[in-house]
């Protein structure tokens, strides 16, 4: 009886951790806690800047915004789109239903395990307010939170995500020479550089560091008094950036290049006939329109909207004057996800 006993011991031991085994090998594929932290501005910012009456800078707490986003209530939620944006995206790719949560909601839900987003509409990589601070504030915040423990110092299974418009840094860009955008280009490139450095000092594996779109070929740039220029100029700007980032930035193997200004021209500048860009009925001309160039979407003036809506927002590929769509966003991810998940090759972390 007592050989009897010690056998099923034996087999229930075994049978135990055959079992254990296979749980963990499926936690490690799907269950691990992948760490996305993200800095930028409004193409990453997902309820960072600090809800106020209704301004240019706080429109996205407000309708229009988020009014297509069923994953939120279809409810404005600090996202500058009429749905997610590309930190959410990106978030995906990790197995997460949307962006990691905000920063400015740290104290009242803590630390999230999936991560943290810093990024704030309205920032700039070398320019910026209390209310959005610029990329080095962001990244030292980070920091500052990983060597008090706030976040976990173990960032061996962690990702950042480095994504900027550009419109801050580049908002008088109309009035400047060649020569001041080669030495705007020159400054923004080498603080990407800095902030890149340091976050893979700290011990962050991989990033993800979008380039400058084709901001001549924005609704902001390209908007005329009776439409949208057809022949906007995409590639000055963008190309003067975009070869530093090269230079100084995607050198590093553990950075990948988040080729906005390819995507966005794809999709929405170069008239292809892609699947994809096929879907973009209106390639320039925003979902949300302010009647005014200089005012802004949601704008209201005595309780009465500036703006105008389209009826369709899947067929455009901006929302407002500088933000893809919910749809916009989620054409250049499906056109990134593959080089993306090659990149982080998760299974072999």
């Amino acid at each position: 009886m007592n050989l009897f006993v010690a056998i099923c011991s034996v087999l229930l031991l075994l049978f135990n951790a055959a079992h254990v085994e296979s749980r963990r090998h499926s936690d490690g594929d799907s269950d691990r806690q992948y760490k996305l932290f993200v800095f930028g501005d409004e193409y990453a910012d997902t309820g960072n800047y600090p809800l106020a009456d209704l301004t240019r800078t706080t429109r996205a707490w407000y309708y229009p915004y988020g009014s297509n986003d069923h994953d939120h209530g279809t409810a404005a939620s600090g996202r500058f789109s009429n749905g997610l944006v590309l930190s959410d995206f990106v978030a995906r790719i990790l197995g997460r239903d949307d962006s990691p949560p905000p920063e400015s909601q740290r104290e009242q839900n803590g630390v999230d395990p999936s991560g943290m987003n810093f990024a704030v509409g309205g920032a700039g990589v070398i320019k910026g307010t209390k209310e959005a601070p610029k990329l080095g504030t962001q990244i030292n915040k980070f920091e500052s939170m990983v060597k008090h423990g706030i976040i976990d110092k173990d960032l061996k299974h962690s990702v950042a995500l480095i994504a900027f418009s550009g419109k801050r840094d580049y908002a008088h860009v109309k009035d400047m020479t060649n020569a001041e955008i080669e030495a705007t280009a020159q400054d923004v490139t080498d603080k990407i550089a800095d902030a890149v450095e340091q976050l893979m000092e700290l011990g962050v594996k991989k990033l993800l560091v979008s380039t400058l779109p084709p901001l001549g070929c924005t609704p902001w740039l390209s908007r005329l008094d009776d439409g949208y220029d057809d022949s906007c100029d995409s590639n000055m700007i963008a190309s003067i950036h975009n070869a530093y980032l090269d230079e100084k930035v995607f050198k590093y193997d553990a950075v990948f290049n988040l080729d906005l200004k390819a995507t966005f021209d794809h999709l929405a500048v170069n008239r292809d006939s892609g699947s994809r860009a096929k879907k973009f009925e209106y390639k320039l001309e925003p979902c949300c329109e302010s009647f005014d160039q200089s005012g802004y979407c949601g704008q209201r003036e005595n309780g009465k909207p500036q703006y105008g809506v389209c009826s369709k927002p899947d067929k455009h590929f901006y929302w407002d004057d500088i933000n893809p769509t919910n749809a916009g966003w989620k054409a250049v991810m499906e056109e990134l996800q593959e080089s993306i998940e090659n990149f982080l090759d998760i299974s072999s972390w």
